[in-house]
């Protein structure tokens, strides 16, 4: 009996639609289900005052703050330390309602701020003002900058980030800024943003923060949306938001620091690489810095994030991208690209992670080094002609050390780290995969030794 070609179309249909069924009932949760929201009230105080940069240029500065109760004006006072004038600036409000409850978010901008002074400022809702702050705005006198790169923050309530954070705030005073490679938030619930806030309290009124969104600041669903308090809460969003993509651009110093939104549906990716390529295309900066959630390359499978690599990372070679900055992952990762003769050159691909959890990984051959079960944070300095990454542990041992070097020359990667020790601690893994593990790294130690 001959079985006719259309009955065999659909018979291999129906089939597909039998393995996406099975597929999204595997997945449902992981893909579709958002946490109820737990209830929550805010006090009509000011309240998690964060300052970021703005959107114009390198002497821009935004103030974020929220407040529940019912607000009606939210304005921003401030003056330069010594000169004994005050400004008062209008500021935004938007009354915004969750599941769980309600708040009113706010942002101002200052205004006329000069290269060197320091400022001290509040903000006020009606006739309640919040503590008085202060921040002291970079040099014009110096190529030099230094910021520190934190990964996935993503703690539970009641955790352990503010302690790490409040140790690198210590250990580096003078750092220009701060940036965060995404996951902030462990949910995007009230409750975690007050977490999350309270473990940068002391760092979010006094340097800048640049936040990539992560995939833990979407509500889940077919077409994926960004959790409405993120954009609010680092409002140089509101502006530079470019059809519906969550991106940012900052000439600071010598470098053009690029913020990117991986997380965004595939459709989307197409005029975020649009974006990307004018950006980069338009920079005449020496350094050129990017920052984004998902790994490049990723280290839990070569074929995760491919279209993220296919999107974006041609421009990353093309426009000369020096440092990728990553998240995700919850290891310590680091790549460079190679020449035929296995010079290293650039982009160097940092993943990091300060999360108390962690992941598997899968070693790829593509990385130069890796780390495990551990938190890490960078401190990058960049001076003249050369760009310097340090990675640290938790306890503040020095994990990983290289330079980038810039010049008349041409470009060196310089790699001062091989005869730090790889961490490659078993993460929760058991039984089979605990053991397989365990052969892998054991391979990638030999192939260490071997090179």
């Amino acid at each position: 009996m001959r079985v006719s070609k259309k009955k065999i179309f659909w018979g291999f249909m129906f089939l597909i639609l039998i393995a996406g069924g099975i597929i999204c009932k595997i997945r449902w949760k992981v893909w579709f289900y958002n946490r109820p929201e737990i209830s929550y009230v805010l006090t009509n105080e000011p309240q998690r005052v964060i300052l970021t940069f703005g959107n114009d240029g390198e002497l821009s500065r935004n103030v974020s703050w929220v407040c529940g109760g019912v607000s009606k004006q939210a304005k921003l006072e401030y003056t330069k330390i010594g000169s004994g004038d005050t400004l008062i600036i209008d500021g935004s409000s938007k009354f915004l309602k969750s599941l769980g409850g309600f708040s009113y978010t706010n942002w101002a901008k200052f205004k006329d701020l000069a290269y060197g002074n320091s400022y001290s400022y509040r903000v006020w809702n009606d006739d309640r003002a919040s503590s008085w702050y202060s921040f002291t705005m970079q040099p014009d006198s110096t190529d030099h900058f230094s910021f520190i790169f934190v990964g996935d923050v993503q703690d539970t309530l009641h955790g352990k980030t503010r302690d790490f954070m409040e140790n690198v705030r210590y250990r580096f005073p003078q750092t220009d800024f701060y940036m965060l490679a995404g996951d902030f938030i462990e949910r995007p619930m009230d409750c975690y943003w007050e977490e999350a806030y309270q473990s940068i309290d002391s760092i979010a009124p006094s340097k800048p923060l640049l936040v990539s969104p992560g995939n833990h600041e979407y509500v889940k669903g077919i077409v994926r949306t960004l959790e409405q308090r993120f954009n609010y809460s680092f409002s140089y969003l509101l502006e530079s938001e470019y059809k519906n993509n969550n991106v940012y651009s900052i000439d600071y110093k010598d470098a053009t620091i690029i913020t990117l939104d991986s997380n965004r549906d595939p459709w989307f990716l197409f005029s975020q690489r649009e974006w990307l390529e004018k950006t980069l295309k338009n920079s005449d900066k020496k350094w050129k810095i990017v920052m984004l959630h998902h790994p490049v390359y990723s280290i839990k499978g070569k074929t995760n994030n491919i279209l993220v690599r296919w999107m974006f990372d041609p421009l990353f070679k093309e426009y000369g991208v020096d440092l990728v900055l990553q998240g995700h992952e919850h290891n310590y990762a680091r790549m460079t690209n190679k020449e035929g003769d296995g010079k290293m050159i650039t982009p160097v691909y940092l993943v990091s992670h300060a999360s108390p959890k962690g992941y598997r990984l899968e070693f790829n051959d593509k990385y130069d080094r890796f780390g495990t079960n551990n938190r890490f944070y960078q401190n990058i300095d960049v001076r003249g002609d050369t760009l310097r990454i340090q990675a640290f542990l938790e306890n503040d041992s020095l994990y990983d050390d290289m330079q980038i070097v810039k010049n008349a020359s041409g470009i060196q990667v310089i790699d001062y780290a091989q005869n730090i020790p790889e961490i490659l601690e078993m993460p929760w893994l058991t039984g089979k995969k605990a053991k397989e593990f365990e052969q892998n790294a054991e391979k990638w130690r030999k192939r260490s030794l071997v090179q």
